[in-house]
């Protein structure tokens, strides 16, 4: 597993596997949770929303950065993909 954090141009905050395309759209994310933080509590949404899908494409214009997850990040992603 590839577990990424990426922020979005929308400011969204997105916890997924990432696989790194060599043409655009440039990343393919795998089981995307979306992270909402409320006053330091994480919880994870499926994204993208309105669909039964859990992997998409992403267009390297859309994202902000790629991050590494810290071991709690990780640790509640798994939580929430497993669940």
């Amino acid at each position: 597993m590839n577990l990424h954090v990426i922020e979005l141009i929308n400011n969204k905050i997105v916890v997924a596997d990432v696989e790194e395309l060599d043409e655009e759209p440039s990343c393919f994310l795998k089981n995307c949770r979306e992270i909402i933080d409320i006053d330091g509590t994480m919880t994870f949404k499926k994204w993208p929303l309105y669909t039964d899908e859990t992997d998409t494409l992403i267009y390297s214009n859309r994202i902000v950065s790629i991050s590494t997850p810290s071991d709690e990040v990780a640790n509640l992603y798994k939580k929430s993909v497993n669940s």
